[in-house]
Order: structure tokens, then sequence, then C-alpha cells
């Protein structure tokens, strides 16, 4: 259950646009990080009062999403808040729990399912075809995983071979 209702948020946002600061709101409304009430503001004017409302039940997200979501935070640098801004997540805390699975467990952890396994199907055939299928899907985004991370990893290689040069310059000036 979420601490805030949406009529809270609500007039949370509506006291924030009429002007007052967002620690003022924070105290008035008891959030204890002003930056809650920054980011109903946000998420109020991109995605209007849709954008407060408390989901349920909860979303349930492929794992080629949460890849997606992963890689775009990564490639723009962006803070857990901003990136669930942009996909319209509304727990900040859900990518960063896709993040630790992904560092601790690797690709696959992002394409289990939660909660207990369904139930065999009778039909074998149209399974087997559904479990290759979703086998491709989850090497094609492994694949596009591996391949941004090759990236960023270049890129911090040249950066730090660009600091190390500069470096070697200040110290043969200075002789």
């Amino acid at each position: 259950m979420t601490k805030f209702s949406f009529e809270d948020k609500l007039q949370a946002v509506n006291m924030y646009l009429r002007g007052y600061g967002s620690n003022t709101v924070a105290k008035v409304y008891k959030v204890k990080n002003h930056s809650n009430i920054l980011m109903w503001v946000k998420r109020y004017q991109k995605y209007g009062i849709d954008g407060l409302k408390v989901r349920r039940p909860k979303y349930d997200y492929d794992g080629n999403f949460k890849l997606n979501v992963l890689n775009w935070r990564k490639r723009h640098k962006a803070s857990y808040p901003e990136t669930a801004l942009q996909f319209d997540i509304s727990n900040p805390g859900t990518i960063a729990t896709w993040q630790r699975k992904l560092d601790t467990k690797g690709v696959d952890a992002l394409f289990t399912r939660r909660g207990r396994a369904k139930h065999m199907t009778t039909n074998n055939n149209k399974q087997a075809e559904k479990s290759e299928l979703s086998e491709l899907e989850r090497l094609r985004a492994e694949n596009r995983a591996l391949r941004v991370e090759n990236e960023y990893l270049k890129k911090l290689d040249a950066l730090v071979q660009k600091r190390g040069h500069r470096k070697k310059n200040i110290k043969s000036s200075k002789n």
C-alpha cells in the first residue's frame, strides 16, 4: 500500500503549482523528502492526473522492456527517478531492483517471472515453439545489453586514457 493517496498527491501538486516551495509542501503533507513532491509535479506535468494514480494490480514488465529501460538509463546517464519518469514507471525503486538483479544474477534474471510457476499446458508443441521464441528474444536482448556495455566500457577506457595523458603533460610541464 502506498503511503500517500491520490488526493493527497494532487493537493500537494496543486499547492506547489500555486507557488509554494517543495520544502513547504513537504512539511504540510508530512512528506519526508521534498524531492518526492518534485517527482509528483513532474509526473503530473508529463502524464496529467493519471501520473499520480496508484496502479493496481502491480504491473508485470517483460524482460525486454526491463532491459530497454536499463540500457536507456546507462546511455543517458540518468538517475532512477528520471528514468522512471521517462518510461512512466511509478516507483523508481523498481528500476533499482532490476539493476541489482542484472548486476548480481545477469540478464536471465530480468526474464524470470515472479510468483509461482504456472501449470504445464496440455499442448506441448505450442509451448516448445513459445520457449524457442522466448529463448531467441532473450538472446537478442542479451546481445543488445552486451553491445551497450561494450560501448560504455570503450568510452570509459578512452576517458581514462585521456585523463592519464593530461596528467603526464602536467608532470612534464612542471619539470
